[in-house]
């Protein structure tokens, strides 16, 4: 995918993030919204490498090892938190109102990164 199709793709699933709402108004938004702050933060990480070192990964598959390996430690923090929270509460069933506003904050850190460059 071209870098203004991650970008478009990102976009959109935020547009899906603010029409969800807030989770602390209607919890059982809480799994759709870190599912979607995920997959925004994953074509923002694309928009971020391709602009930084002029490539980007595929797929999510040890997308923080990648970004480690390019010298991006702080994004590969974010995107490992943004797993462990994603998989906490699409597999376990194990999420709460903070795991959700890490989670956003993983995101919007991720976003902030990707558009600084």
């Amino acid at each position: 995918m071209r870098l203004d199709g991650y970008e478009q793709h990102a976009l959109e699933i935020e547009h899906a993030i603010s029409l969800l709402g807030d989770p602390a108004v209607d919890p059982k938004v809480t799994i759709s919204l870190m599912e979607n702050y995920w997959a925004a933060s994953f074509h923002w990480v694309s928009v971020g490498c391709q602009k930084r070192h002029g490539k980007h990964k595929e797929n999510h598959t040890q997308l923080a090892k990648h970004l480690r390996d390019l010298g991006e430690s702080d994004a590969a923090t974010h995107w490992d938190n943004l797993e462990c929270s994603r998989q906490g509460a699409m597999y376990a069933y194990q999420y709460t109102l903070a795991d959700a506003q890490r989670a956003y904050n993983d995101w919007q850190a991720i976003r902030t990164w990707a558009l600084s460059t």
